[in-house]
């Protein structure tokens, strides 16, 4: 079972602009059958730009880490210690962001399926995580559309 607490410490460590950003997890599904999905937040306060809206090099930190952690998370559901590395990554910014930001990275069931088996098999595998960021109070009030999409490929190397 993943602790989330004790992957944020983790990354906290390891990653020390994701705490300066006050960046969270807040929930983390994986299964073959149904694919995978991270939930994440960024409070806008310290992420704020000159407009008083979120600053796009957050989003796209908030995006990237988003994917990072969830393949991460994926090979760790595995048993397999990996490093992951994004290779390529595009980012569209739809509408400024004026509150606390929540994201959702996600991998549909049949990439899931493919990319375990290959990294079980060959222990190297690729995978492309989608991200939408969402602006709002809470996550209980997701709007009808993203403020910001990403879509970031991933490779992943058992250790």
């Amino acid at each position: 079972m993943i602790n989330l607490e004790e992957f944020t410490s983790e990354i906290h460590r390891d990653i020390p602009l994701s705490q300066h950003m006050g960046f969270r997890f807040c929930k983390f599904n994986c299964a073959i059958e149904s694919g995978a999905d991270l939930y994440t937040e960024l409070p806008l306060a310290p992420n704020l730009n000159d407009k008083n809206t979120a600053f796009g090099g957050s989003i796209a930190t908030l995006a990237t880490l988003s994917g990072w952690s969830l393949v991460t998370l994926i090979s760790r559901q595995l048993d397999l210690s990996s490093e992951v590395v994004v290779y390529h990554s595009e980012q569209s910014f739809d509408a400024p962001i004026t509150a606390d930001l929540h994201s959702i990275a996600k991998v549909p069931t049949e990439d899931l399926e493919s990319f375990a088996d290959k990294l079980e098999k060959e222990g190297r595998a690729k995978l492309t995580v989608d991200v939408e960021i969402f602006g709002q109070a809470n996550s209980s009030q997701q709007p009808a559309s993203a403020s910001a999409r990403y879509t970031g490929k991933y490779l992943a190397t058992v250790r």
